[in-house]
């Protein structure tokens, strides 16, 4: 969904969109030093703040905690830390906000989701903390079954990204560009397609 938001929003600004997926580590560095790169779901911490240009803001995630089918919802940070290890995406931003909520690398567990879906069933980790659009489906897919989920605990916006070597003038057109898609409802409506 992203992907194509985002490649809208660079072909609508004149420009001609080329898109690789990368481990995050590698495509930050990639566009920290290219003049021509820009990272299109990206979340803005105070670790990221200098390093990048921020163009505009693509969507809110909202994050909850996942438990495995048949338990009961955690709606706290304090009541999934309670219940014993959390997992997290790796390299997942909400790891900052988990820090700062006073929850430690040793109370964490990471792994990509897929993994993750299946420790958290085999109860391997008490619950899982991270967006609804991306793990239910993976859970269901992994389990055969839902995961439950609790409350919004967090909201992280993501932003189209640049690194400071990239032109003001094409972030500028980028960010007018996807302001356009907002108002006319293109977002809205490819936000749709894929079930959100």
């Amino acid at each position: 969904m992203m992907i194509e938001i985002g490649s809208e929003a660079i072909r609508r600004a004149g420009f001609i969109p080329r898109t690789k997926i990368r481990p995050w580590n590698r495509a930050m560095r990639e566009v920290i030093d290219r003049p021509n790169a820009v990272i299109i779901y990206f979340a803005r911490t105070p670790e990221r703040e200098a390093l990048f240009r921020w163009i505009a803001v693509t969507n809110t995630t909202d994050f909850k905690f996942f438990t495995k089918d048949g338990t009961a919802p955690y709606h706290t940070v304090q009541q999934a830390a309670a219940a014993g290890l959390i997992g997290v995406r790796s390299g997942s931003s909400i790891i900052s906000w988990l820090t700062q909520q006073g929850i430690t690398q040793q109370q964490l567990e990471q792994s990509q989701l897929a993994e993750m879906a299946k420790m958290l069933k085999a109860g391997r980790i008490a619950s899982f903390l991270g967006a609804s659009i991306t793990f239910k489906t993976i859970y269901l897919q992994q389990t055969g079954a839902l995961p439950v989920e609790g409350d919004v605990v967090y909201s992280s916006q993501s932003w189209l990204a640049s690194g400071p070597r990239f032109p003001a003038e094409h972030a500028a057109k980028i960010a007018a560009a996807l302001s356009r898609m907002k108002q006319d409802g293109i977002v809205e409506q490819l936000m749709r397609k894929y079930g959100r």
